[in-house]
C-alpha cells in the first residue's frame, strides 16, 4: 500500500519541486516562502484572499462542494494533527475512540428518522461529558486545577443551555466551528503570533464585510447567487432560519468563507507548522506518515471514504453533502473536546513526528 501510494503522489511532486524551482529564482518570492513563519503567513493570507472572491463570486459552489472535495481529507487531518501526533495517553484515547463513535451512532439514528431534538439532546449529553472528561484528563497532568474548575464551570453552563435549546446550540456550533480551527492553530501550532497577525487581520475584516449581508446584492448581479440548484437564500433556510434578510444572508455568507478557512487551516496552514525546521513536506513523505499513522486498513479506509463522499456526489450532490455534514459532525466536538483537554494540560508548540515518517 505505500508503495502503490507514494507512486500515485510521485507526479505531485514533480510539479511541486517545479513551481518551488520557478519561485525561488523569484527573490522577493523565495525569501516569503523560504522562512516557515512568513511561508505560513503567505499561504493563510492568499487562501483568504482566494476564499473571499470565491463567497463574492460563486458562494453556493463553496457550500456544495467544499465538503464534497475536501470534507474526508480535513477529518482526517483533524485526527493526524489533534491525535495522533499529539502523544496522548491510551486511555484518553480510547475515551476519544468511544465518544467519536457514540456521536456518529447518534447521527446515524437521526438520518435514520429518530426525532432530531431528542438525538441533540442526548448528544450533546456526550459532548458535555466528554469535555468534562477532557478537563480532567489535562488536569491530571498539568495539575492545573484552578483552570479546570473555570472550564468546568463552562462546560456545565454549556450543558445546560444545549439540553434547554438543543437547536439553537446546533446552529450555533455549525457557525462557531469554523472558528475553533483557527484558535487550536494559534493555540497548539503557533510560535508567535506575530507571523499570523496579516491573514487573522484578512480573516476579520472579510467576515465583517460578508456578515453585512450587502454583499449578496454583488452575488445576485452576478447571476450567480444559484448554482447547482442551490440558492443562497434557500441554504439560509438551515443556516440562519428566522433571521430577517441582511442577518441570514450575512451569516450565510460568512459561513461559506469561514468553513473554507477551517478547511485551510487543517490542509495548508497545520501541516506547514507541524513540521521541525524550516522545511517542507513533500507529498511522499505526507503520504509515508499517513501510512505509518493510520496503518495500510486505515489509510484504505479513508481513500475509501473520499471516493464514496465523490462517488455519492455524482448521483445527488446536495443530500450527500448533508449527510456528510451529519455524520462527520464527530469531528466539530472531537475539535472542542481537545481544546478543554489542552486548555487544562498547557501545550506550547510541538513539533510533529513528520521527521521520524520520512
Amino acid at each position: 500500500m505505500t508503495t502503490l501510494v507514494e507512486r500515485a503522489v510521485t507526479p505531485l511532486d514533480w510539479v511541486r519541486s517545479g513551481l518551488y524551482r520557478v519561485a525561488l529564482r523569484i527573490r522577493p518570492l523565495a525569501a516569503l516562502i523560504t522562512l516557515r513563519d512568513r511561508r505560513v503567513a503567505l499561504t493563510a493570507s492568499l487562501h483568504a484572499l482566494v476564499a473571499f472572491a470565491l463567497t463574492l463570486t460563486v458562494p453556493t459552489l463553496l457550500l456544495a462542494l467544499g465538503p464534497i472535495f475536501l470534507g474526508v481529507a480535513h477529518v482526517v487531518a483533524d485526527l493526524r494533527y489533534l491525535v495522533l501526533r499529539r502523544g496522548l495517553g491510551k486511555i484518553w484515547l480510547v475515551v476519544i475512540a468511544v465518544a467519536c463513535t457514540g456521536i456518529v451512532v447518534l447521527r446515524f439514528a437521526q438520518e435514520l428518522g429518530q426525532d432530531p431534538v431528542t438525538i441533540a439532546r442526548l448528544e450533546y449529553g456526550v459532548v458535555t461529558a466528554w469535555m468534562g472528561a477532557a478537563l480532567v484528563a489535562g488536569a491530571a497532568l498539568s495539575r492545573r486545577f484552578g483552570r479546570a474548575l473555570l472550564g468546568f464551570a463552562l462546560v456545565a453552563a454549556f450543558g445546560v443551555f444545549a439540553q434547554a435549546e438543543p437547536y439553537a446550540v446546533r446552529i450555533g456550533f455549525t457557525h462557531l466551528h469554523n472558528l475553533v480551527a483557527l484558535a487550536l492553530w494559534l493555540y497548539l501550532f503557533r510560535a508567535r503570533l506575530r507571523a499570523a497577525l496579516i491573514p487573522l487581520a484578512l480573516i476579520i475584516v472579510f467576515t465583517l464585510v460578508l456578515l453585512s449581508g450587502r454583499t449578496y446584492f454583488w452575488t445576485e448581479r452576478l447571476g450567480t447567487a444559484q448554482l447547482l440548484g442551490l440558492h443562497v437564500l434557500a441554504a439560509s433556510d438551515w443556516l440562519a432560519p428566522g433571521l430577517p434578510f441582511y442577518p441570514a444572508a450575512g451569516l450565510t455568507l460568512s459561513f461559506a468563507f469561514l468553513q473554507s478557512v477551517h478547511y485551510s487551516t487543517w490542509l495548508l496552514v497545520v501541516p506547514q507548522e507541524d513540521v521541525k525546521g524550516q522545511g517542507t513536506v513533500t507529498w511522499r513523505m505526507a503520504a509515508r506518515s499517513m501510512t505509518r499513522e493510520f496503518g495500510r486498513v486505515g489509510l484504505a479506509l479513508v481513500l475509501l471514504s473520499g471516493l464514496a463522499v465523490l462517488v455519492a456526489a455524482c448521483f445527488d450532490v446536495h443530500r450527500t453533502r448533508n449527510l456528510y455534514l451529519s455524520l462527520a459532525m464527530f469531528h466539530g466536538y472531537l475539535e472542542l473536546a481537545l481544546a478543554a483537554y489542552f486548555f487544562t494540560r498547557g501545550a506550547g508548540v510541538t513539533p510533529s513526528h513528520a521527521a521520524a515518517a520520512r
